[in-house]
């Protein structure tokens, strides 16, 4: 990387408008909000259900969906922690540090779809 050329207050209002769509710790906002939504009307369907199969099934559907919820605000919070630290580093003048914070943002593996 030769040259950055970065609007850093743009990047800081992005950053604060993806980690407001992440939510919070106590999942009361955001996708971590929706996360704990889709899990309590999981539960009520299990309980309306009375049905043992409906129950089980919906409970597997939830723990997978979870999963991915979990994977999916792990990832972007890496994503925004580095690109807000990079950003930080590009500020202060030292784009090697900048570099290195851009590199050590998370992966994102290739989604693995089951049937």
């Amino acid at each position: 990387m030769s040259a950055w050329n970065i609007q850093v207050p743009e990047v800081r209002g992005v950053l604060t408008t993806v980690s407001g769509h992440i939510g919070d710790e106590d999942g009361s906002s955001g996708l971590t909000g929706d996360s704990v939504a889709l899990g309590e009307a999981t539960t009520e369907a299990e309980a309306a259900a009375s049905s043992v199969p409906i129950s089980v099934a919906l409970g597997e559907f939830s723990e997978y969906v979870s999963g991915l919820v979990g994977g999916i605000v792990e990832l972007t919070a890496s994503a925004v922690g580095g690109a807000s630290e990079a950003t930080g580093h590009y500020v202060a003048g030292d784009l090697e540090m900048a570099s290195e914070a851009q590199g050590n943002i998370g992966e994102v593996p290739d989604p693995q779809y089951s049937d």
